[in-house]
């Protein structure tokens, strides 16, 4: 007899294998509670799929049998049908191996089977938009069979249907949980973005309109923000006192709340009339696992495991098919399929399950698996890392000119699809869903002895892949303290230094090897922050030409002279920094030149006959820097003069740290020798760096493209007498610009990527 032991232990050691077997196949294996989602949740089978029916025997549902019964080899004949009619185009092929043949119009087979494949014997059909269905062999079928494949009606049950919990990826859950059996898929998705895509505080902060760096009135009042009662995340319309300051998705796009005279817009009490309407689409990627209506939500809907686990199992393997000309995300691109159908005709019967995923072969009918490729494939991704949108602002609108598809927000499948990476082997799932060697299936218990439609099929070395999702920060979930995935992927090398006339020239290049997209990708508030310095005589060399750091690095304020600023020897009159200026803090002046930087870009500034001009980034060149001593009575005095003349721009911002610590907090950088890498967005009133609900235009977007470099330059004045000078490059990722954290009351981080040092002898 097969051993009962690939099904017990996890399944609870109380059941026989009879009554095991039976159970997996009608979905109700659960240790102590139902199957998820009431009537329709992802444990729930499909008892009342169509029937396997055989020639001379039948399907295998027990242990009976024994697999020395079966020869090597054998051929089985049949028909793959609907249950009425022979079915063209299915997949047959022997679970475990791969697909041998596709159905004609009579829908007729004839393959070979055998034992050489770990597990049961097993012949399985699929097709694309049908429930996989198969046959456990015991004996050699003594004429042909027919696998009837059951279809995934349409239309989405959207409001019969309650998605499953992922778990906690704990196997002692009962069978409701997807991790009872996917315990390690379960652990890994519980660590990723996806499962914290609704409940960022980020996110929801910039939603609301909230700051979150004022917990009383007081200080809200005083940075100028409004008290008010406000919805709690996740809640089911719980209320709290919060910090409206800033503009937010709600207030910015529903005149109607939000305002300086009116409720918050997300006051659980507000009446029907005065409710947002208008959402930002934000919903349609961050929670796409809410129960209900599929696109146009409020983010705030999203409660329990919408909430707690994002973009979960049961919400991701609900997409049937993905049409990239869509809207975003579950809005249309990602097209979910919830099932309808019952195991009986009973109209009170459970539903009979769909689980769609990338192999054909899973035949488990408590799964309902439905064969979809496309999960293997960068178009999967692409259904939500693929956005353009038009003008969300009321009143405003994007330039047709320019934008005529609507605005790209989000680039990266695109980014990928132009790239010499678009190929077969190297799909977005290759960086960022690596393989688990320590798997053999994506059913933690499976092996070679057990293999079967119950519990699954031993897969090929390297195909049972992650579902970390291995984001930029990311390291080797197999090894840990692997470098993370942007730090494999991108570099930074000295170039060349070389000291003449009393000057240190410094090239640097930033070189994009192994990233299938543009660097850095993805939301357009990230960036990467490139700092150039140099060491002589145990001191900082200053810079005397080159490239600077702008805005994008970050500045507690910025000011021009001749304009809000005035220097006089070492004081600085300017009201706006004395306000934020701290001694200590270090004050930096650039020269706009009138050249702009000639980058390969991204999109639409990677048009070659772009003039540098419309690329939007003018090269600041270096005036000077001093530390401020003191401040106070709207004027700053510095450590020394800075030869700044009117036109100037100046920045307040931080020292450069002596070493940068991977993970510091985030300091402002702007005006310091080194560039940096964005796509810099800008609303209507000129302001950069917009969120994207209030995006009308990109100022710039010079992100490294996949397989490109970037050469930066720069000059440092030679101290007397100094035989060596150390330069060093530095490159930091920054995932949230400073003002914006700042704004929010959230945390702001430098991530370092990568660091160069080059000792250059000054003979």
């Amino acid at each position: 007899m097969r051993t009962a032991a690939r099904t017990l232990g996890r399944l609870g050691a109380s059941l026989g294998p009879a009554a095991l077997a039976a159970c997996l196949l009608v979905g109700a294996c659960s240790d102590a509670a139902p199957p998820p989602g009431g009537q329709g949740g992802a444990g729930q089978g499909g008892a009342g799929a169509h029937p396997v029916t055989t020639t001379g025997v039948s399907a295998v549902t027990g242990f009976g049998g024994a697999p020395e019964e079966l020869p090597r080899t054998f051929v089985v004949t049949g028909v793959v049908t609907d249950g009425a009619s022979p079915l063209e185009g299915a997949l047959v092929m022997q679970a475990g191996g791969e697909p041998e043949m596709v159905t004609g119009p009579d829908g007729a087979f004839s393959i070979e089977i055998t034992r050489d494949i770990p597990g049961q014997p097993t012949l399985v059909a699929a097709k694309v938009g049908y429930r996989t269905d198969g046959i456990e062999f015991e004996l050699v079928p003594e004429g042909p069979v027919e696998i009837a494949l059951r279809h995934v009606s349409p239309p989405d049950n959207a409001l019969g249907y309650s998605y499953g919990d992922p778990g906690d990826g704990d196997p002692h859950n009962s069978t409701r949980y997807c991790d009872h059996c996917h315990t390690t898929l379960v652990a890994q998705f519980l660590g990723s973005g996806h499962a914290r895509s609704a409940r960022s505080p980020l996110l929801q902060a910039v939603y609301a309109g909230v700051s979150l760096a004022h917990a009383d009135e007081a200080a809200c009042t005083a940075a100028g923000g409004r008290w008010r009662a406000g919805r709690v995340p996740g809640s089911e319309g719980e209320a709290a006192m919060r910090c409206y300051l800033g503009g937010g998705v709600l207030p910015d796009l529903n005149p109607s709340c939000g305002g300086e005279a009116q409720p918050s817009c997300d006051d659980p009490a507000l009446p029907a009339a005065g409710r947002p309407a208008a959402f930002g689409a934000c919903a349609d990627c961050h929670a796409a696992g809410m129960d209900g209506p599929a696109g146009g939500r409020d983010l705030l809907e999203a409660t329990g495991i919408a909430f707690e686990k994002g973009n979960h199992c049961d919400a991701c393997h609900k997409v049937r098919d993905v049409d990239l000309s869509k809207p975003p995300g579950v809005a249309g691109a990602l097209m979910i399929q919830r099932p309808q159908e019952r195991i009986s005709a009973d109209p009170f019967a459970k539903l009979a399950q769909v689980m769609f995923g990338p192999r054909p072969d899973v035949p488990s009918k408590f799964m309902g698996g439905s064969y979809q490729p496309k999960y293997s494939t960068s178009a999967f991704c692409g259904g939500c890392h693929e956005q353009k949108q038009a003008a969300l602002l009321p009143g405003a609108a994007l330039d047709p000119a320019r934008w005529p598809d609507g605005l790209p927000i989000h680039e990266t499948f695109s980014e990928w699809a132009g790239s010499s990476w678009n190929r077969p082997e190297s799909q977005c799932q290759s960086c960022h869903m690596p393989e688990v060697p320590s798997l053999k299936s994506s059913v933690d218990l499976t092996d070679e002895t057990n293999a079967s439609i119950e519990l699954g099929f031993v897969r090929p070395p390297g195909t049972v892949l992650s579902h970390s999702f291995r984001g930029p920060l990311d390291g080797e979930p197999r090894a840990p303290g692997a470098p993370r995935l942007l730090r494999e992927a991108v570099e930074v090398r000295v170039a060349a230094a070389t000291a003449a006339s009393g000057e240190l020239a410094v090239e640097v290049a930033v070189v994009s090897g192994l990233a299938g997209h543009a660097v850095p990708t993805g939301e357009p508030m990230r960036a990467l922050v490139l700092l150039v310095t140099a060491e002589a005589c145990g001191a900082p060399m200053a810079p005397s030409r080159g490239m600077t750091v702008n805005d994008t690095g970050g500045a507690l304020a910025e000011g021009r002279v001749g304009g809000d600023a005035s220097l006089s020897g070492a004081v600085l009159a300017w009201p706006a920094g004395a306000a934020r200026a701290r001694a200590g803090d270090v004050v930096r002046a650039v020269r706009p030149t009138g050249v702009y930087d000639d980058y390969s870009g991204v999109g639409r500034f990677a048009d070659p006959s772009l003039d540098p001009a419309d690329k939007g980034l003018e090269l600041r060149a270096p005036v000077g820097e001093a530390r401020v001593v003191s401040a106070g009575g709207g004027a700053l005095t510095l450590s020394g003069e800075i030869p700044a003349q009117d036109g100037d721009i100046v920045y307040l911002g931080a020292p450069l740290p002596g070493a940068h610590e991977d993970g510091q907090p985030a300091a402002a950088f702007a005006g310091a020798a080194g560039y940096t890498f964005a796509k810099v967005l800008v609303d209507p009133a000129g302001a950069r760096h917009a969120p994207q609900h209030r995006a009308v235009d990109i100022a710039s977007d010079n992100r490294i493209p996949p397989g490109r470099f970037a050469v930066t330059s720069h000059g440092f004045a030679i101290p007397a007498g100094c035989d060596v000078a150390n330069v060093t490059a530095t490159l930091l990722y920054r995932p949230v610009p400073l003002a914006l954290a700042r704004e929010r009351g959230v945390d702001a981080r430098d991530y370092l990527v990568d660091s160069s040092f080059w000792p250059v002898p000054l003979d």
